[in-house]
């Protein structure tokens, strides 16, 4: 028979030491393809760019520390709505919230909403995404409309640390919908039927996808952009175009073809492309690899 009575654990995630330094890893590249996109948006829709200056000039040498002060608060006040909207989610699907912070194998700093309730697959997977889906949608006009150029900081930081939630759902969702998951403090356990397949949760794999990927992805964009580029806009008859600003790191190239000048720059963009690139990459490999385990088993 193929009831409860056979339930196991199926997987059950820690936060190892080695794991922690692989979520601070692909967290660091989340946040440098997070900034290019947001800031690179702000400028693109108000022709203005993301600065990090807060106090007025006048205060003098005061400027700077108090511009630092400004940048912690906006990076740690992030943190607040982001496990908030998780509890959201857990209170939505009967569940009592417990909140808390800690710093894992002294680390990485993190926050964490956790329950005692048991989720179905997918009530689990809305938990995941709630923050990074409703704090995307809802910041991403009011920094436009009101240009409000800081809140690219406090988007940027919540889509990297949704990095992990993203990667949790590619592992889950190859799972069958039956199957039942406990968070906790310290992880992530999931239970299911003896007939249902384990997946291997590996991240090790999701990080080397993403640096080879974006290391791939860079080399190939920075050839296009300095070989192809100059050869395609020449043909179009283009003397000159900028992508990006100058001096930022949203600057991917500049081309200038005149009777006086022929010369091409490459900006610290392609670092962002390539990692964007990469990250892409990971996932749909992990994503593919939960398919292909599927498969097997059927």
């Amino acid at each position: 028979m193929d009831d409860l009575s056979t339930e196991r654990v199926l997987a059950d995630l820690e936060l190892t030491r080695g794991l922690t330094i692989q979520m601070l890893a692909i967290g660091t590249l989340g946040m440098l393809v997070g900034w290019t996109l947001f800031s690179g948006l702000y400028q693109f829709t108000t022709g203005n760019a993301v600065t990090f200056q807060f106090a007025p000039v006048s205060v003098g040498w005061l400027a700077t520390p108090l511009n630092i002060l400004v940048l912690v608060f906006l990076g740690t006040a992030v943190l607040a709505p982001h496990e908030w909207l998780h509890g959201l989610a857990i209170r939505y699907y009967g569940g009592e919230p417990r909140y808390g912070v800690g710093v894992a194998h002294f680390v990485l700093p993190y926050a964490y909403a956790t329950t005692d309730h048991e989720f179905t697959r997918n009530q689990f997977i809305v938990v995941l995404l709630t923050p990074l889906v409703v704090m995307t949608l809802v910041g991403i006009p009011l920094m436009i409309l009101l240009e409000w150029g800081w809140l690219a900081i406090p988007l940027t930081l919540n889509a990297a640390g949704a990095v992990a939630d993203i990667w949790m759902t590619l592992m889950v969702v190859s799972y069958p919908v039956h199957i039942r998951i406990v968070d906790h403090e310290r992880g992530v356990r999931i239970l299911g039927k003896d007939s249902d397949r384990p997946r291997s949760l590996s991240i090790t794999s999701l990080v080397w996808d993403a640096l080879s990927g974006a290391a791939v992805a860079l080399f190939v964009v920075g050839i296009l952009l300095a070989l192809g580029g100059p050869i395609l806009l020449s043909a179009l008859g283009v003397e000159s175009m900028t992508v990006g600003k100058p001096g930022t790191i949203t600057y991917l190239f500049a081309f200038v073809n005149t009777a006086e000048e022929i010369s091409i720059s490459v900006g610290p963009g392609v670092l962002s492309v390539g990692g964007l690139l990469g990250l892409l990459y990971a996932f749909v490999r992990s994503y593919r690899r939960g398919k292909r385990s599927l498969t097997d088993t059927a």
